[in-house]
Order: structure tokens, then sequence, then C-alpha cells
């Protein structure tokens, strides 16, 4: 008997309010760098900083909030599911260190996470080197980067999706659950 496909979108409401974040953030930087300009010290806080270092930051800030905002506008305008379980595995589209199709038989274990007021899935997997080999770029690099955190290359954080950690958490164990005993039978 063939199980259901779910479908998972991408939450657009979650991206239209971390893209005005992230604009927030570009807009911050670019004041931070006249500022920095016009002043002989910059105060943060309790901190006394030259305006060279702040420049340098805001730019570092600038750049990466940039990069991020213009992501997530893609993102915005993408159609696909973000997430999809099927009988191949968990199809991931929902940011971008997404590891696209993770099959079942490569799943050994989950585990939520919870870093800060964050949670995220982590998906361990029998040969986590094997399988970053199908992935270059930036991706490869936040997937050795999760690697060396978590002992995993692959996360599934809910912040883009339509539903809550717990949610996608019971939804993938009892799927990964019946893929794994009919793959025994």
């Amino acid at each position: 008997m063939e199980q259901e496909r779910i479908e998972i979108k991408l939450s657009k409401v979650k991206g239209i309010l971390t893209f005005l974040g992230s604009v927030a953030f570009v807009v911050f930087s670019i004041w931070l760098i006249n500022y920095a300009d016009t002043h002989e010290t910059v105060n943060i806080l309790f901190f006394k900083l030259d305006p060279a270092s702040v420049t340098v930051m805001s730019y570092v800030g600038l750049a990466f909030f940039g990069l991020v905002g213009l992501y997530i506008f893609y993102k915005l305008f993408d159609s696909k599911p973000g997430l999809i379980i099927d009988k191949d595995g968990i199809h991931d589209n929902s940011n971008a260190s997404s590891a696209h199709l993770i099959k079942w038989e490569q799943i050994k274990g989950l585990e939520i996470k919870k870093v800060m007021s964050t949670k995220f899935i982590l998906i361990d997997i029998h040969t986590p080197e094997d399988f970053m080999q199908n992935f270059s770029g930036i991706k490869k690099k936040l997937m050795q980067g999760n690697y060396r955190m978590y002992g995993t290359p692959i996360s599934i954080i809910s912040n883009s999706l339509n539903c809550n950690t717990e949610y996608l958490f019971t939804t993938i164990k009892k799927r990964m659950i019946l893929e794994h005993k009919n793959n025994i039978e």
C-alpha cells in the first residue's frame, strides 16, 4: 500500500518577517557606517570602539544581512513546498543548507536540539562524509559546520515552514519508523 505524500509549504508570513528583520539590520549597518565616519569614538553599550573597527564590522553586517535578505526575498516567490515527506525520504527545500533528498535508508535517527530559543531537528545519517560529497560551495561549508557542531550535516529548522518543530519531528519520526519497518519486511 502506497503511503501518503506529505507536503509542508514555506511560510510566507515568517518569510516576510525575516526579510523585514534583515532589511532592518542592513539599514542599521548603513547608519553605523555613516555614524562611525563622523565620530572619533563610537559608544556601543558599555564599549568605546574606534570608528575603523565599527566600520569594518558594519560592512560585514551589511554584506551578510544583504545576502540573507536577497535569499529570503527569492524564497518568498518559491512555489515549491518547503518539505516533502514521501516513500523516497525527506525532500528538503526549507533553507540555504537544505540537503534536498535525504533517503530513508540513510537515516539512523532524529533529535530535537535547542540553541537559545531556536529549535531544530538533527537528522543523524549513516555516512555523513559520503553524504556531504554530493554538495559543493556554501551549502557544503554549512553542512560541514553542522557536522562539526552537532555530529550530523543535516538539520531542519521549521522557522521557514508552515508548521512547528514538534509537529515536524513527530511527522518525520512516524514516517521513518514506517519506512524502516517496510524495508525490513
